[in-house]
C-alpha cells in the first residue's frame, strides 16, 4: 500500500471504509467464479458447457486420430481435433478477457464511491 492509499483510508469513516471493503482486489478463484456473477452470468455458464463439450470432442477426434488406419482418415481426425481446440483456446480467452472486464469495472466503481464520498463531505 502506498503513501496515497493510507492517507484515503485515514480520510474515510469506518461506514466509507465498510463500503468500499466490497471492492477489495480478488484473488484468482473470486474472479474466476465473479464470471458466472452478474448480467451475463448466464452467459458464461452457457460459454463454459460449450467449452467442455468442444474439449471433449476434440479429445474424441485425437482418440479416432491415433487409431485410424489410413493416413486420410488420420488427417481427417487430426484436423478436427486441432480446429475444436483452437475453438476451445478462443473461449479461454474470453474467460480471460471477462475476468479483466470484472476488474476493471470493480476499480471504477471504488473510483466512482471514493469521489462521490468526497463530494458529499465537502459540500456539507
Amino acid at each position: 500500500m502506498d503513501d496515497l492509499d493510507r492517507k484515503i483510508e485515514e480520510a474515510l469513516n469506518a461506514e466509507d471504509l465498510a463500503l468500499l471493503g466490497g471492492f477489495e482486489e480478488q484473488g484468482l478463484f473470486g474472479q474466476v467464479f465473479g464470471i458466472y456473477t452478474g448480467k451475463l452470468g448466464g452467459l458464461a455458464l452457457f460459454a463454459t458447457l460449450i467449452t467442455f463439450v468442444l474439449f471433449i470432442g476434440a479429445v474424441y477426434c485425437g482418440w479416432k486420430f491415433f487409431g485410424a488406419a489410413a493416413a486420410i482418415d488420420a488427417a481427417r481426425w487430426g484436423a478436427g481435433a486441432v480446429m475444436l481446440m483452437v475453438m476451445v483456446g478462443f473461449l479461454k480467452i474470453w474467460f480471460w478477457m471477462r475476468m479483466e472486464t470484472n476488474r476493471i469495472l470493480r476499480e471504477v466503481k471504488r473510483l466512482e464511491l471514493q469521489i462521490a464520498r468526497g463530494q458529499g463531505t465537502h459540500s456539507a
